[in-house]
């Protein structure tokens, strides 16, 4: 009777192993998968004009015959390497994906290390994944051709007795943003002359007066009919923005406030409002970037004022937390986060530049 119970409950698990193996057991069969189709533009447009343009892909859902989660990946690398050092543009479930012709360029240039102004071809393909042990069903790649463009582009300058003198290393810089674009703040004397340059130097290329009188030029500049044709600057005496578009040729100037920052603190003498007392009016270099030179107090702190007076902008040092800022200070950790000068008592020259971010001193 044992026996015979025994053996009855022994066919009965394998009555059960037997029905769990056959309904959940999924045999992955490769030869019946059918991987994505890759679906792309067969051309795009790089360049500043439409770098906020949508550049489209979408790809078919991969068949693997089974019920099973997917990831799909969309790479590109160039022509020829055989997706070697390819960049993973996507990688989800989703089964189409949207770039900007932006950050394409900025992928092309920055991850592909594609030169600008040079066209490459490139290729495309869809990878799915379900497993590290299964192989990758790839789509066939496809592949256009793209010519990144500039991201940076070299500064023009300006020489001349109304931007500081006829002197190159006084050479007024004008950064640039966006091609043949250039724009900063100077100050400009009457009734004196001035020269753009496309180098801090006096060769080999110039822009003076005539070369923008098929465009339009602003009212406060004239020829100054000396022997380079100049412009003359007839305004009053004082900061203007200038911007110059070498493309449509044009010369543009407004009227702007004297850029100003002060430091004040402790670490220079004491907490006078900025614009009086102990509080150190910094010298304008170029848009955005200022030098002064005071006393520094070991241990004591400062803080930079964007007006003679404390409000409404001042810089501390957690708002220069994304660049650099001089061994020598710390923060003070007061209410303010003020800088603090941890450097040996002394006389220093410090130079804020806003555009990078960096705070730097050097000892007198």
């Amino acid at each position: 009777m044992k026996y015979i119970l025994n053996s009855i409950l022994f066919l009965f698990v394998l009555g059960i192993v037997s029905s769990c193996t056959q309904k959940d057991l999924t045999i992955y069969n490769p030869d019946n998968a059918t991987g994505p189709t890759l679906t792309m533009p067969s051309s795009v447009t790089m360049s500043m004009d439409n770098k906020a343009d949508s550049v489209e892909f979408s790809w078919t859902p991969s068949d693997y015959n089974l019920q099973v989660a997917v990831t799909y990946s969309l790479q590109m690398d160039t022509v020829g390497d055989n997706f070697a050092n390819a960049y993973t543009l996507y990688s989800g479930a989703d089964d189409h994906f949207s770039i900007t012709v932006g950050d394409l360029n900025s992928a092309l240039m920055g991850q592909l290390e594609l030169p600008a102004e040079q066209s490459a071809s490139v290729e495309f393909r869809v990878v799915s994944n379900i497993s590290d042990n299964v192989a990758d069903l790839n789509s066939a790649s496809q592949s256009i051709d793209l010519t990144p463009y500039k991201t940076v582009f070299p500064p023009i300058y300006m020489i001349g007795a109304a931007t500081g003198g006829w002197d190159t290393s006084l050479a007024v810089e004008m950064p640039s943003t966006e091609p043949n674009v250039y724009s900063t703040i100077a100050k400009f004397t009457q009734d004196q002359a001035f020269r753009f340059f496309a180098q801090p130097d006096w060769g080999p290329t110039s822009y003076n007066y005539p070369y923008f009188e098929s465009g339009t030029i602003s009212s406060l500049l004239e020829n100054a009919q000396d022997g380079d044709s100049n412009f003359q600057f007839l305004g009053a005496t004082g900061y203007y923005r200038i911007t110059v578009n070498l493309k449509t040729l044009t010369v543009d100037m407004t009227s702007v406030p004297e850029p100003v920052m002060y430091m004040t603190g402790a670490a220079i003498g004491g907490w006078d409002q900025p614009g009086t007392g102990a509080s150190v009016k910094m010298t304008f270099v170029k848009e955005n970037v200022w030098k002064g030179t005071a006393d520094f107090i070991s241990g004591e702190a400062f803080r930079f004022f964007a007006q003679a007076d404390w409000g409404p902008t001042s810089y501390n040092y957690p708002y220069f937390a994304d660049g650099t800022v001089d061994p020598m200070l710390e923060d003070a950790q007061d209410g303010d986060n003020n800088f603090k000068f941890t450097g040996t008592s002394g006389t220093y020259e410090i130079t804020l530049n806003l555009n990078d971010l960096t705070v730097t001193m050097t000892a007198q």
